[in-house]
């Protein structure tokens, strides 16, 4: 399809820059409300490269209004398997599967599918270089790489970890705690396909390993490191799968700190990635950016309809407390020992922990679940065995 000039083409209430899933969230939110909106992707495909795992909560998704569909799910998980540096083993089942594996570039898809039926127009091949809040916050301009000139009332940036646009709106930007990941696509894993696998490592003290069944042969292995990210993947495909042969290879960064004060009112707000509204535990940030995209697409119809400002900020700072908790104890987690971290594990183990953890924890909200567990019996008896360990 193609883009008009400035000229020739009128503006539009909402611009969303990036069709990732957070863009394409705030893309349909916003068009469902009534307002004309327009995503620029700057890829030729929706979904490509592929860059995460794709493990998104069943209840995460439910909130931020996705249903599951064939058309992206892949498998679905029931539990996780978490292994200490010293071997020590802590498994969580539930009754219920809680979490979907995704196929990325078909998720997309779904979400600009769904944005277009709400009457969003997305647009492939548009890279952004520039923009602009003009007229004293009333309106925005955005600059193409091509020469040409889009305008909108609103703006909502979504442009993902590279931030380049980001950087140039806001002088004080600043997110310097994305970090290397290389993710594996591997055959015979040789591991449950319903299970999540999570591996402490000494020679992982940055970022531990994982892998994510797709199905009972292929699976999506991710390490994260400052330095020598491929080597330690293959060491740990080496110790823990030594049948595994890897048929894919992709690279990214995770984000391993606080979400961003920068970006949450006026009339250009910047959502997901580029606003590491992520989970610094785990790197996650599909569900956590998608109830900020729905904040954000009612933060600029709040703008557009009433001249109101201040709506995103107020209707995030829910999931910006947990994120910050979350960065908190990812910081913790980090500066821990091997052997803290196996006592850690096995007191949970023994305690029964991991009952509390399946019936009160959250994937999207951690240290919240967390908290509900601990003030459980079974937490309470993990408490006392993890002190006397400790002693």
């Amino acid at each position: 399809m193609g883009l008009k000039s400035s000229e020739d083409r009128p503006g539009c209430e909402v611009i969303v820059i990036g069709g990732g899933p957070a863009g394409l969230i705030a893309a349909y939110e916003a068009a469902r409300r009534g307002l004309s909106v327009l995503v620029l992707e700057e890829d030729e495909v929706v979904g490509r490269p592929e860059r995460c795992a794709g493990l998104y909560s069943i209840k995460g998704l439910s909130e931020i209004g996705i249903p599951l569909s064939r058309s992206y799910v892949q498998n679905l998980i029931w539990g996780a398997v978490i292994q200490s540096p010293g071997g020590e083993v802590l498994e969580v089942s539930t009754p219920t599967p809680v979490a979907v594996v995704a196929r990325r570039e078909s998720f997309d898809r779904f979400l600009a599918e769904r944005a277009i039926r709400a009457g969003a127009e997305v647009m492939v091949g548009c890279r952004v270089v520039s923009c602009s809040s003009k007229d004293g916050g009333s309106s925005a301009e955005v600059f193409l790489e091509n020469g040409r000139r889009l305008s909108s009332s609103t703006l909502i940036i979504a442009e993902g970890s590279r931030a380049s646009v980001t950087r140039r709106l806001i002088k004080d930007y600043r997110a310097p705690h994305w970090m290397p990941i290389v993710q594996l696509l591997v055959k015979n894993h040789g591991l449950e396909s319903g299970k999540a696998y999570v591996w402490f490592k000494s020679y992982l003290r940055d970022f531990f390993g994982y892998t994510v069944p797709i199905n009972e042969e292929e699976g999506k292995l991710g390490v994260a490191a400052t330095r020598d990210t491929l080597n330690k993947a293959y060491k740990l495909i080496s110790e823990e799968m030594p049948g595994a042969k890897i048929i894919g290879y992709s690279s990214h960064s995770i984000y391993r700190g606080p979400p961003l004060e920068v970006g949450l009112d006026g009339n250009v707000v910047v959502v997901g990635d580029a606003a590491c509204q992520v989970k610094a535990t785990t790197g996650g940030g599909v569900i956590t950016g998608g109830i900020c995209a729905k904040a954000a697409a009612a933060h600029v119809n709040s703008l557009v309809r009433s001249g109101r400002d201040g709506v995103y900020r107020k209707l995030t700072r829910r999931v910006y407390r947990e994120l910050k908790a979350t960065y908190f104890v990812s910081r913790m987690i980090s500066s821990t020992s091997n052997e803290s971290l196996d006592t850690i594990i096995k007191a949970a183990r023994e305690s029964g922990f991991s009952d509390a953890l399946s019936l009160r924890g959250d994937m999207d909200f951690q240290v919240t679940g967390v908290a509900k567990s601990l003030a459980s019996p079974r937490g309470l008896k993990f408490l006392v065995w993890l002190f006397r360990s400790l002693l």
